[in-house]
């Protein structure tokens, strides 16, 4: 009888423990972070708990085009959802993206997002990137910032049908005789 009351207080305080944990805020559980979906969440759910599990089960990092016409068109149609430390202290925000690659990031785009509310520390929105700015089978850095100060980010691909080459090779006659 003695093992048993020991077991049950410890037992006890995991489940509360794990309940704690599930009741944590999505905002908090994600705070700094950008999530692309594969499509727009709903915008209620049952609980918490709930929301949480639908971004991590809906959040990719290689985004596909939804318009891709020869080497140069394609359409990418990005769903995020950003989550913010701390409460906004303003309604505009500003998106950035950056191509990642060999050297240093090289910044390819801005756009000025509103948000409806002050005081927001989720922030959900559609957009749209297209070529040239971007390009296919490359890295980017999605990053949202409110004046200079950071407040989430995330990196993602954008795939894609490459450049296509016949891989045949003309030479001139001229070029040929160089050799």
């Amino acid at each position: 009888m003695l093992k048993f009351n020991r077991v049950v207080p410890i037992a006890l305080g995991m489940l509360l423990f794990a309940s704690g944990a599930q009741a944590a805020k999505p905002e908090d559980v994600f705070k700094g972070r950008i999530f692309i979906t594969e499509k727009r969440l709903p915008t209620r759910f049952a609980s918490q708990g709930a929301f949480i599990s639908a971004v991590r089960r809906s959040a990719i990092d290689k985004v596909w085009p939804t318009e891709e016409k020869g080497n140069d068109h394609a359409v990418w149609k990005l769903e995020y959802i950003a989550f913010f430390a701390r409460p906004l202290n303003d309604n505009e925000i500003t998106l950035k993206f950056w191509e990642l690659g060999m050297g240093s990031p090289r910044f390819v785009a801005g756009d000025e997002q509103y948000t409806r509310e002050r005081g927001t520390r989720i922030f959900s929105a559609a957009i749209t990137l297209a070529k040239p700015e971007f390009d296919t089978n490359k890295r980017y850095r999605m990053t949202i910032e409110s004046g200079r100060r950071l407040l989430a980010e995330t990196t993602f691909w954008l795939r894609g049908k490459g450049p296509k080459y016949s891989g045949k090779v003309e030479f001139t006659d001229e070029e040929a005789q160089r050799k």
